[in-house]
């Protein structure tokens, strides 16, 4: 690793703004370690990802992982663990307003869309939302018009390796 003049590591080159849609979390928790979804949680690990993260994230996130369903097939919560403490140090908070978004029909998803326009705002750069759900991957096109970068996690592995 080169390094600064003043000794430091030299700063990585500035890792893609990524908006991580819940079950990307989930399944990097649930999934199988080499699947893309534990890559892409990997990625923010070792910082070349660099995740938004807000409070209705955050909240939908703890939601979902206490559905009696998914708490079942958490077989490893050292894996839960390490994955939400990585987010927790490697991610940004940010606290979005709220919008309506005509282009998605599910109110409860609209909280990606804040935090994706709030965060890339601030950043200044282009942010990417990574998900599995239809919702964005259908309406691809509308949200790209509108600045954002909708990608699955297999997508985003490809760009960035």
């Amino acid at each position: 690793m080169a390094e600064q003049s003043s000794g430091a590591p030299a700063q990585p080159l500035r890792a893609p703004l990524v908006v991580l849609d819940t079950m990307v979390v989930i399944r990097s928790i649930l999934g199988r370690p080499e699947g893309a979804d534990a890559r892409v949680l990997r990625a923010v690990a070792t910082g070349e990802l660099f995740p938004a993260m807000s409070d209705e994230g955050l909240l939908e996130l703890q939601r979902v992982l206490g559905y009696d369903f998914i708490r079942e097939r958490i077989s490893d919560p050292i894996r839960a663990f390490t994955i939400g403490l990585d987010l927790g140090i490697m991610g940004k908070m940010f606290r979005p307003r709220r919008y309506d978004w005509p282009t998605l029909p599910d109110p409860k998803d609209h909280w990606v869309l804040d935090l994706a326009l709030e965060a890339g705002s601030a950043e200044a750069r282009t942010p990417h939302i990574i998900t599995r759900d239809g919702h964005f991957l259908d309406r691809t096109k509308d949200l790209e018009a509108l600045g954002f970068k909708i990608l699955t996690p297999s997508q985003l592995l490809e760009i960035t390796q």
